[in-house]
């Protein structure tokens, strides 16, 4: 997966998707454009970017004429999505072991290696996490089946803000990085079977994990965002 600079719709999507996942965005509040682009300090055309991004997610709805709200979180779509996706990229996965070029395989042990060394220098999570997503990005690409391909890059994309976060569980990072240890050696070895199970459990236990940092870290009504604070959100 290529590398890209944060952009300003980033650094305003992930602000947005932190507070909803630890609570202090609850659900059915309102995000109003001009009001976030003053706490931003940018103009509206980022902020819709970002706003367009969590509604892809499904993180924010929004109708045609209606104002964008936070969605209620439904435990039962997130396992359901994590569940599909799961099967999709074994299914990836088993293809790419016996259709991978030497390079590709290569390009995907180098996004492994350089997520080891930002764990072994504790580094940003989000820089991870950005690795982490190549990293399952290039074992789809490499299956060369286009309709695998694109029907796993729409539901990936729908998942992208909940993986990025389920990697904050204590001890997550680690054990993330173990999974691509198995999945990767299962590749390298030729070992179709084995790769496919391996990435099919390590999707599967995202999901999981995900639930596990949501209950973790929700806040209590007490501690949300003040309504002073939540109101520069809305009209």
């Amino acid at each position: 997966m290529p590398e890209r600079e944060t952009t300003q719709a980033d650094t305003i999507r992930l602000a947005i998707e932190s507070e909803i996942f630890n609570g202090s965005l609850i659900p059915g509040t309102p995000l109003e454009e001009g009001r976030l682009a003053t706490r931003f300090g940018v103009s509206r055309t980022p902020v819709r970017e970002a706003i367009t991004q969590l509604v892809q997610a499904g993180l924010i709805s929004k109708s045609a004429h209606r104002r964008a709200v936070v969605s209620e979180l439904d435990p039962g779509t997130l396992l359901d999505l994590f569940e599909a996706l799961s099967e999709l990229e074994g299914s990836a996965a088993f293809l790419s072991t016996m259709r991978m070029s030497t390079a590709e395989k290569q390009h995907l042990l180098t996004i492994h290696e350089s997520a080891a060394e930002n764990l072994r220098n504790q580094g940003d999570p989000n820089d991870y996490a950005k690795l982490g997503s190549g990293f399952h990005h290039r074992i789809v690409r490499g299956c060369h089946n286009k309709i695998l391909i694109e029907a796993t890059d729409w539901l990936s994309l729908r998942v992208l803000p909940y993986r990025r976060f389920q990697v904050m569980t204590p001890g997550r990072l680690a054990k993330n990085q173990a999974d691509h240890d198995t999945i990767i050696s299962a590749i390298v070895a030729g070992d179709a079977e084995v790769a496919r199970e391996a990435l099919q459990r390590h999707t599967l236990e995202q999901g999981d994990a995900l639930m596990r940092f949501i209950a973790l870290n929700k806040k209590k009504p007490s501690e949300r965002l003040p309504r002073a604070v939540n109101e520069e959100y809305s009209v």
